[in-house]
């Protein structure tokens, strides 16, 4: 006997007879209290409900057999009131289910003890006695969801899989259609913040997607319909298991906070600790250099040597810039050869049973290569030995390139792998090798299905290309797929923040400053350079310079380059992702053992409506801040103390092609350093360590030095207080300059040792 399932994961019987159960009578529903959630389930059919208490935030009425119904289902339910894992502590209800001719199923609702999440998964075994095919299995859907108010105030975004898919900004009043997303989909109350984040913490088998519409036929403004569901596309053997996806409904009233709490919960699904074994190492000069902050030449006509010999004449070695590692750059495209340039050996000699019997249309017709079949993974892993011999010890990159359309292939060698199993079994063999072999070296994506990555990748390409140029007047009529142009960064680095330092470190491409390889022959102009770098240096944790250096470059450019670079493991969000497409404002909580700051970048990313910027921002709600607090701002650029603020901070107007790096420092009854001239991430980088002795009254720190940069210390000095002299280690002489209540102390070290210095008062 063969069965198949229906598009919603129905099983259909093609040879056997259905035996038709009555249901049981109805049990008591299982209720669970925990500190913010109240949850109800029926398990005799099969749904549940839940809610924020003291809030109108809830899901009713959810349910996950096809076609919604329990007829014939047999039913037991269990709870656990002490479910403690990894991804915290839960109350967890589990509901067993089996119904002759069906797949038996083990689906749990785990209540968060102490936070607002529900993780909910769906397990199956196959116990009918012949293969199933499972394309689609609903996880969770319902036709009333609620924030509270009306769904002409919500406002829906999403994140896809595929790096080159963006977002939108829905209003659910509009979505008599659903709209679909596949990392996840996020609703807000423009008004009040509430929100509601469906999303995967774990992508092991099943790829997840997720829908919102608006209430039918507008008959229920208050509410949403909703849905969580799974894809397999798999062929499932009698006897049979798996345990199903982990998906996460976490309701909130801050949406940002809760897309950065997903990428918590799917870092620690996947073990990835990402700042433990990848660190942006500040003291390790030539990692950072090679792996974060290095020359990237595609698309720009320039060449290494071209680019050592600019760093060199220019001191820019010094800022941390290098040339991709001494390592082989090695690629494992998972399409066809795998790489047969670069010096990396190819798969071109791998036995036929190794490839699909299927070519693929979007590469030009290249092979298709099953990883289902074991003999792929071990000349797979055979390949990559060959790669990391003799570079154990060397900096520099693998990359998987180019499998952005991956996905279940006809003519594996097991049809039970799900397109997610065969990624991750053609990616191990390398996240292995350079785990065990050669440390120093990271695993960067190119184009690739963004959620397939996780574990595997360590910078994840979080758009398309986008260093063909800045902007064009180019006609929509042409329908071109993607712009290759700055649009791509700034777009994919929004809704893809959520990701970095956390699950990956976020690449936003190549950028450019002067000179490329432009289809229109124009240069970067001054302000297209400065927002393209600036924004490069704060929405994301690479750099990667995309430029022919082999011309003279104006003494500006130079400058940006000096102050971007480089990263380090500090990572901003995009402060009114849901408010405007794309966000224009990012902020920095930077924390240091020695005091919290942050460093908030505003940017006028074109001249079309030829208008000045400004937005008036919250301390708490978009700051992060303690609205009770007064705080100091500094601004980088234009080298101005702007003053001070408490409650709400409004911008300065920023005219076309152009950004703000503000510092944003709590105001003491002391003076407090608030910004420093070395980079725009304003002490992040240079500043090893603070203090104020109050005895003495002294504030004294350490700096990063680079040898002849002209270094400045900016310090908000409160009244009662006047500087007296500074000291600085080495002998080395400093000049102090004072105006109204902004202290600048300028020195030069000759030297890239480590300066300590004391300000007295």
């Amino acid at each position: 006997m063969r069965t198949r399932t229906d598009a919603r994961g129905l099983c259909l019987l093609t040879t056997a007879v259905l035996v038709h159960c009555l249901p049981a009578p109805a049990a008591t529903p299982v209720r669970i209290e925990t500190r913010n959630l109240l949850v109800t389930v029926d398990a005799t059919a099969c749904r549940w409900s839940a809610e924020v208490k003291g809030t109108p935030m809830r899901l009713n009425d959810v349910h996950f057999l096809p076609g919604n119904d329990p007829s014939g289902w047999t039913v037991v339910s269990s709870v656990d009131n002490n479910d403690a894992t990894s991804l915290g502590s839960f109350v967890t209800v589990t509901l067993r289910g089996t119904k002759p001719g069906q797949l038996d199923f083990e689906y749990q609702i785990s209540a968060s003890k102490t936070a607002n999440d529900i993780l909910v998964s769906l397990g199956r075994t196959n116990n009918t006695g012949a293969a199933v095919d499972i394309e689609d299995m609903d996880y969770f859907v319902s036709s009333d969801a609620r924030l509270g108010g009306t769904t002409d105030k919500w406002i829906g975004l999403g994140t896809q899989s595929r790096n080159r898919d963006y977002y939108e900004l829905w209003a659910v009043i509009n979505l008599i259609t659903p709209k679909t997303y596949a990392v996840n989909h996020v609703v807000r109350d423009r008004d009040t913040g509430n929100s509601l984040l469906m999303g995967h913490v774990t992508t092991q088998k099943g790829a997840s997607r997720f829908e919102v519409a608006s209430g039918w036929q507008g008959t229920a403004p208050d509410r949403m319909r909703v849905r969580g569901y799974c894809s397999y596309k798999v062929t499932m053997p009698p006897g049979k298991s798996f345990a199903g996806e982990k998906l996460l409904i976490d309701f909130n009233q801050d949406a940002l906070r809760a897309m950065e709490h997903q990428a918590d919960l799917i870092a620690i699904a996947h073990d990835i600790r990402l700042k433990q074994r990848r660190p942006i190492n500040l003291e390790d000069r030539e990692l950072v250099a090679n792996n974060y902050s290095r020359f990237h030449g595609w698309m720009s006509g320039g060449s290494d040597a071209n680019a050592r010999r600019f760093f060199l004449d220019h001191g820019l070695a010094d800022f941390y810039w290098g040339l991709g590692g001494p390592g082989p750059q090695g690629s494992f495209a998972i399409y066809g050869s795998g790489g047969s340039t670069q010096g990396r050996p190819s798969r071109v000699r791998f036995p036929a049973e190794c490839f699909l019997p299927i070519r693929t249309v979007k590469y030009d017709g290249e092979r298709v290569i099953d990883f289902s079949n074991p003999l792929t993974v071990t000349l797979e892993r055979e390949r990559v030995m060959k790669w990391v011999a003799g570079h154990e010890k060397e900096t520099g990159r693998a990359e998987m390139d180019f499998a952005d359309w991956w996905d279940k292939w006809p003519g594996q060698y097991d049809p039970y792998m799900s397109a997610l199993e065969t990624y991750h079994a053609a990616g191990a063999p390398w996240r292995e090798a350079i785990d065990q072999r050669a440390p120093r070296m990271v695993i960067r994506s190119n184009m690739q299905p963004v959620d397939h990555s996780y574990g595997i990748v360590d910078i994840c390409r979080v758009s398309e290309d986008a260093d063909h140029g800045y902007e064009t007047g180019d006609s929509t009529l042409a329908q071109t797929e993607f712009t290759g142009l700055f649009t791509e960064t700034v777009l994919g680095s929004a809704n893809r923040f959520f990701y970095n330092g956390r699950v990956f470190w976020n690449d936003g491409d190549g950028f450019h400053i002067y000179k490329y390889k432009a289809s229109d022959g124009k240069d970067f102009s001054a302000q297209e350079a400065k927002v393209d770098a600036n924004f490069h240096a704060i929405a994301g944790s690479t750099l990667f310079v995309s430029e022919a250096f082999n011309v003279p470059y104006p003494a500006d450019r130079i400058e940006l380059l000096k102050r971007i670079s480089p990263p380090t493991m500090d990572v901003a969000y995009p402060v009114d992702l849901f408010v405007r497409k794309p966000a224009h404002i990012w902020n920095m909580p930077v924390e240091r053992p020695f005091g919290n700051w942050s460093v908030l970048a505003v940017f006028n990313f074109t001249g079309s409506a030829d208008r000045k910027f400004t937005a008036a921002l919250d301390a708490a709600k978009d700051l992060r801040l303690d609205p009770n607090k007064e705080y100091v701002v500094y601004e980088f650029w234009t080298r101005q103390l702007i003053g001070t603020f408490k409650g709400s901070f409004v911008t300065r107007p920023l005219a076309p092609y152009d950004c703000d790096i503000y510092s944003i420092v709590e105001k003491q009854d002391r003076p407090v350093l608030v910004s420093t001239s070395r980079h725009i991430r304003q002490m992040a980088f240079d500043i090893k360590d603070l203090a104020y002795d109050g005895e003495r009254r002294v504030l004294r720190g350490v700096s990063r030095a680079v040898a002849g940069d002209p270094y400045q210390l900016r310090i908000y000095v409160p009244d009662g207080f006047a500087a007296k002299r500074v000291e600085l280690s080495g002998g080395l002489a400093a000049t102090m300059d004072t105006n109204g209540s902004l202290l600048t102390v300028d020195y030069t070290a000759p030297t890239g040792e480590d300066v300590e210095w004391k300000v007295y008062f």
